[in-house]
């Protein structure tokens, strides 16, 4: 209100105390609140010169405040001390190798919030909003608009912490959650917690390096249609457009533009599906495309 008012004085003083048009009395006023100063414009009249110390002296200390405020809120930012505003964005519990190659994934396509309590710092600043804090607190989770989230994934360290976090974010949101496990024996653990998809990061580690001594060729191959960001990419469709078409007739006329590998009916699924299989409401579909 202080800097409102020393505008609106600024700018009517100047127009009847120096006989300045309107625009060159908006012009001197933005420039000495802002404490730029070119001298272009300056007052010659000794009780203008004299209404222009307060002004000045006004703008040094409002300015002054504003720039505290800004990097204030920066830092707040930076540090994860400010609540998330996002919707049906997607959450991401836990920062580590994993976590940080999904966020690679996903910040083109989703807000996305990361909550951690080891990192200090965003390390995906003006990217990403983060949180600081336990993911597995649900006053933390509220920090993280987890209530207005679309996806969950935890990927955490410990598999105690990650069914932890499970039960933690069902009690506050019906987001789909997706979950990294490093124990096979806890894989029926994170889904009786209410985990929709739950990924064994460590087995499938094994079963690459395992493939890596004998199928090099098939290693290159899923760690290519892994990633959306370059080369191709295995993508899932809604069947709509397809309903009644036949898998031949998909094959054939949309070969150039990605190939049919898969048809999910009812949760189960049909790789190679036959040719003579009819599309039907409600089936999704997997294809192989150019990524972009």
């Amino acid at each position: 209100m202080l800097f409102l008012i020393c505008y609106v004085i600024g700018i009517f003083s100047f127009h009847y105390i120096e006989k300045a048009s309107w625009l060159d009395s908006f012009y001197w006023i933005v420039i000495t609140l802002s404490t730029v100063g070119y001298g272009d414009i300056t007052p010659s009249s000794p009780i203008m010169k004299i209404i222009v110390f307060p002004i000045v002296l006004i703008g040094i200390v409002v300015f002054g405040s504003i720039a505290g405020i800004i990097v204030e809120e920066q830092q707040a930012r930076l540090r994860g001390l400010k609540k998330s505003k996002q919707n049906n964005h997607v959450v991401v519990l836990g920062y580590n190798d994993a976590s940080e190659s999904a966020i690679q994934e996903l910040k083109d396509r989703y807000d996305i919030t990361l909550v951690d309590d080891v990192i200090d710092i965003n390390p995906f600043m003006g990217e990403i909003h983060f949180i600081k804090g336990n993911p597995k607190k649900e006053d933390v989770l509220m920090k993280a608009n987890v209530g207005n989230a679309k996806y969950v994934i935890i990927a955490l360290r410990e598999d105690s912490d990650t069914i932890l976090a499970i039960l933690a974010v069902k009690n506050l949101s019906d987001a789909t959650i997706i979950v990294s496990i490093s124990s096979i024996e806890n894989i029926k653990r994170a889904r009786a917690a209410g985990a929709h998809v739950v990924v064994t990061v460590d087995a499938l580690a094994g079963r690459f390096l395992a493939s890596a001594v004998f199928e090099e060729n098939v290693v290159r191959f899923f760690e290519d249609v892994s990633t959306g960001r370059e080369g191709y990419d295995i993508v899932e469709i809604k069947a709509r457009e397809f309903v009644g078409k036949k898998v031949k007739d998909i094959l054939l006329e949309n070969y150039e533009e990605g190939l049919l590998i898969a048809v999910v009916r009812n949760g189960e699924m049909h790789i190679k599906p036959s040719l003579e299989m009819k599309i039907m409401d409600g089936d999704h579909l997997l294809f192989i495309k150019e990524a972009s």
